[in-house]
């Protein structure tokens, strides 16, 4: 037990920390649009890596496609948070389309979509099952760009 003298100084910064964590959570709040597009840019970067498995530049290994499955869902998963109303337009560029608030319902089930097959890719453990998953996942995400995303020029 800490003795009411040595305690102290811990009630003391305890509440300085606590300030000091506020800022951090508040900008994150407060670029929903920033927040996105790096969650957006981690499910490419994973794509990536599994595309070179597709494509045979790298072997197919289970443990490295759930890895990469696994992280694009943690991302994805993130990212459909991100898309409070009021973010459609903000300090920096967003390829975000107008539809993603006016047709919520739609988008969101896009999202899911993309989640779950990012999930059965993760389960993967057969080299014969990875493209056809793969594709899945891939045609998931490019539907939802389709739909909610504009292109970048």
């Amino acid at each position: 037990m800490i003795s009411s003298s040595r305690r102290t100084p811990f009630l003391l910064v305890l509440p300085l920390l606590a300030l000091a964590v506020v800022p951090f959570a508040v900008a994150a709040d407060a670029d929903p649009i920033s927040a996105r597009q790096d969650e957006m840019e981690g499910v490419g970067d994973a794509m990536k890596a599994l595309s070179g498995i597709a494509k045979k530049q790298a072997p197919f290994d289970a443990a490295v496609v759930r890895k990469h499955a696994e992280a694009i869902a943690a991302h994805l998963d993130k990212a459909k948070g991100l898309f409070p109303a009021g973010s459609e337009k903000g300090g920096m560029e967003t390829w975000a389309k107008a539809e993603i608030w006016s047709d919520r319902a739609g988008f969101d089930t896009k999202m899911q979509a993309a989640h779950e097959a990012a999930l059965a890719l993760a389960g993967v453990a057969d080299e014969a099952a990875y493209p056809q998953a793969l594709g899945k996942l891939g045609s998931t995400c490019k539907g939802c760009h389709e739909s909610f995303r504009r292109p970048k020029e």
